[in-house]
């Protein structure tokens, strides 16, 4: 386990303990923590599974650390997203998993963490696509479509959130108004945090080309911004194909509505066109998925080019942790290309007109199905 600290099941219903006793205004009396185990899932954030009971309740729950300080995202902070988390609770339109106790002191497993509800359903996810492996491909062309049609609404139902009153913490270093400028300064910041002083041709490209464009952008008003919106962050009730929950939001914030659009958008294409892989039938195309997305929202969102390019930068970005990690681990050799030669830089290369690179080695070993 990545934290200093040692979590077992004692030590989880001790501290258990005490919150549900705080909850009910009296002891919870014993509390039994069972099946403790990583959900081996996620690139950031660790995220345990585990059930516990108590004299009066229990059920199924999910626990999520805070990443480390030199993870994937700056300045990491899992109150932060329990507040996000919380604040959504108040919004049925927006599901999401019911949190229910946060604990920012790092003693027990070396960094704060928070722990919510499991919720029931499926999730479109696998490598290297979801349109290859998993859930999506089990289903008929129409109900995917009916599920990418539910998904899309429940995106447009996030951007109608009234974040001025339940969300207003997430304004960056104070500032004014969280528009466009304010998401930029803090991609620029994240970018050289994470390029360290090192050259990524196609990266620094797009860094240069969102922000000299800029002022030419309509943004539009600031939203509520899910912050990783795609496919395979969102859970589904089987049978009726209705969103049970919108999943992962440590890099929720607040700016364009565009960013999160764009970043589905981009997500689609990755796990399919962008890797050779023809959509399965039924699912809607970019063009329909911008429609629904407009329709449901009641709102035209201007300048998708500019922010799918934003998008993949933000995606870049994150390889260039991701491949920084593994060199630390030891699973790949320093001096690797993955950050430089990946499916993103190749979407990248492709929308600025820059020569398109060979994927490295390190990045297909990085992108390969896990062993059964």
């Amino acid at each position: 386990m990545r934290t200093s600290g040692t979590l077992d099941a004692d030590r989880l219903a001790q501290w258990l303990a005490e919150r549900v006793s705080q909850d009910e205004g009296e002891p919870a009396g014993p509390v039994t923590v069972e099946n403790l185990r990583r959900a081996g899932v996620g690139q950031s954030s660790e995220t345990l599974l585990f059930t516990a009971s108590w004299k009066r309740g229990g059920g199924a729950f999910v626990l999520r650390v805070q990443p480390e300080p030199d993870g994937i995202f700056l300045a990491p902070d899992a109150v932060r997203e329990f507040r996000v988390l919380q604040g959504l609770g108040r919004y049925p339109k927006v599901p999401v998993p019911r949190v229910r106790w946060v604990e920012p002191d790092p003693a027990l497993l070396g960094a704060p963490f928070f722990v919510m509800e499991q919720m029931r359903g499926s999730v479109p996810a696998g490598k290297p696509s979801i349109h290859v492996v998993g859930w999506l491909p089990t289903l008929d062309a129409g109900r995917r479509r009916r599920l990418a049609a539910s998904a899309i609404d429940s995106l447009a139902g996030l951007h109608a959130v009234d974040w001025r009153r339940t969300h207003d913490f997430l304004r960056r270093d104070g500032d004014s108004e969280p528009d466009l400028a304010a998401h930029l300064a803090h991609t620029e910041r994240w970018h050289r945090w994470a390029a360290k002083g090192r050259k990524f041709d196609i990266i620094d490209t797009a860094l240069t080309y969102v922000l000299d464009r800029a002022d030419s952008v309509h943004a539009g008003e600031p939203v509520l911004l899910w912050g990783d919106a795609r496919l395979g962050n969102t859970m589904f009730d089987e049978q009726t194909l209705a969103v049970s929950a919108l999943l992962d939001w440590e890099t929720a914030s607040l700016g364009p509505r565009g960013i999160d659009l764009a970043h589905w958008l981009i997500f689609d294409e990755f796990a399919t066109t962008a890797v050779g892989i023809d959509p399965l039938p039924g699912y809607p195309g970019h063009d329909t998925i911008v429609e629904w997305y407009q329709r449901s929202s009641g709102v035209t969102v201007a300048d998708l080019d500019y922010f799918e390019i934003l998008e993949c930068l933000f995606i870049a970005i994150t390889l260039i942790r991701q491949a920084d990690a593994a060199v630390r681990s030891g699973r790949i050799e320093p001096g690797t290309r993955m950050a430089h030669d990946n499916t993103m830089t190749q979407m990248l290369a492709r929308r600025l007109g820059l020569p398109v690179p060979d994927l490295s080695p390190d990045y297909l070993k990085h992108r390969r199905p896990p062993t059964p």
